[in-house]
């Protein structure tokens, strides 16, 4: 991966809900693909620059694709990997929706089945898409606009809404984001196609109206006691804006 200009900025812009280490990674657990909640947030900004698919990009035949619904980093996030098959055709997509932890999952008086990080782990889908699936998929994609270049910087809040996309494409990698409540957002094509392919069963949160949706970061003393993470992406056509391995590489591990 090539290095960023003008050095770390996105590391000034990250804001912790007034906790230390043991905050962060109670809300970062809340986020990523990962089963291991801890793993998971130590590596979520790797993941959403995709490092792993651009070292991988161009080494084999297979086409990858990774898209992010962000709905408030604390509350609602879902991610999709999409993986091309190309001998058989078609391509195998893994959906995982994780929520703000809904404690009432974990019975203190089962000590046999405890498992703390249960309500965290969010769920997980595996599905195959045929070759004419997965190509109606890369149209919509192409037709919101995926594949060209991000028109200028963008700044995302953790609390916010938006698509996130990236990948490897014909040898290519490319990466875009599409914030709500934005015409980029109000003109993606790929919804319909991957809300078909979820199969984790939890359904899309509502969208706010336009005038209430989030564009910047709550301020300090509205964000309470939730031990919750805060942060803000800047990116560009290259992706995020600064170093994305603070914690070390990206490990795939769900």
């Amino acid at each position: 991966m090539r290095t960023r200009r003008n050095g770390p900025r996105w590391l000034a812009a990250v804001r912790l809900g007034g906790v230390a280490l043991v905050g962060l990674l109670a809300g970062c657990a809340a986020s990523g693909p990962s089963t291991m909640p801890v793993e998971r947030g130590l590596s979520w900004f790797s993941y959403l620059n995709g490092d792993d698919l651009r070292r991988s990009c161009g080494q084999d035949r297979a086409d990858r694709f990774r898209l992010v619904f962000n709905a408030d980093y604390n509350q609602h996030i879902r991610t999709y990997d999409i993986t091309a098959d190309p001998d058989k055709g078609g391509a195998v997509v893994v959906a995982r929706v994780i929520q703000a932890a809904d404690l009432r999952k974990v019975n203190p008086t089962d000590s046999a089945g405890l498992d703390l990080m249960g309500p965290w782990r969010g769920e997980r889908a595996e599905t195959r898409l045929t070759p004419r699936q997965f190509a109606q998929f890369v149209l919509r994609l192409s037709d919101s606009g995926a594949f060209e270049p991000l028109p200028g910087t963008v700044r995302l809040p953790s609390n916010a809404i938006y698509w996130l996309v990236n990948g490897c494409r014909s040898g290519a990698w490319f990466f875009n984001v599409y914030p709500y409540p934005m015409d980029r957002f109000a003109d993606i094509r790929f919804d319909a196609p991957v809300k078909g392919m979820d199969g984790t069963g939890v359904p899309f949160p509502p969208l706010p109206a336009p005038d209430d949706a989030p564009r910047m970061l709550p301020p300090a003393g509205a964000r309470g006691d939730s031990g919750g993470v805060f942060f803000e992406l800047e990116v560009d056509r290259g992706g995020l804006v600064g170093p994305t391995h603070l914690f070390g590489p990206w490990n795939l591990l769900g």
